[in-house]
């Protein structure tokens, strides 16, 4: 499911999707990849840390892009999205 969420943000930066089209994705995803999240955390620790360090840098070059994007706002729902993600993976890699 967190590696949905990667491909979802990846498909966004390579404009295989539009922000638009990823928010509706990430409606359903985000509820699923939380819980998702959390458990790989206590599974696999060193994936939930690499899975934390792509989303952070997905999320860091989306938040970039959306000053000048057409759709900013969308985008900004689409690193909401990734943003809780990160935190179910725990954002300074200590869960």
């Amino acid at each position: 499911m967190v590696e949905q969420v990667i491909q979802t943000a990846t498909k966004v930066l390579d404009g295989g999707l539009t922000a638009r089209e990823a928010v509706t994705v990430f409606a359903t995803l985000t509820r699923e990849a939380v819980p998702a999240a959390r458990r790989l955390c206590a599974a696999d620790p060193d994936r939930a840390a690499t899975y934390r360090e792509l989303i952070l840098a997905l999320g860091q070059e989306l938040r970039r892009r959306e000053r000048m994007s057409d759709e900013p706002r969308h985008l900004r729902a689409v690193t909401d999205d990734l943003a809780k993600v990160l935190d179910a993976l725990g954002r300074d890699g200590d869960r």
